[in-house]
């Protein structure tokens, strides 16, 4: 993940499979230009300055690589909630 800019709000959460056991689970902190951090504020994943007791409430981003889809082009899936909830 070489670009990351962060829109404030994402919306669509799903539950996730686990992956399969031979997959690798790929964790990262992200931010965004203005060193804002994800967070849920009322179930919408948003962007936003976190400090001291609030850092807590980061999310960090899981994702694994999603071999049902065209391997070339390197498609993942993307968690947080420790890997339990999809981006969608």
């Amino acid at each position: 993940l070489a670009l990351l800019f962060l829109r404030a709000e994402a919306e669509g959460f799903a539950l996730c499979r686990a992956p399969a056991l031979q997959t690798k689970v790929f964790q990262y902190r992200l931010w965004d230009v203005n060193q804002r951090s994800l967070y849920l504020r009322d179930g919408q994943l948003v962007a936003g300055h976190l400090q001291g007791a609030n850092a807590a409430l980061e999310e960090k981003v899981f994702w694994v690589p999603n071999r049902a889809l065209e391997p070339a082009r390197l498609p993942v899936i993307l968690g947080i909630r420790n890997g339990s909830r999809c981006l969608g």
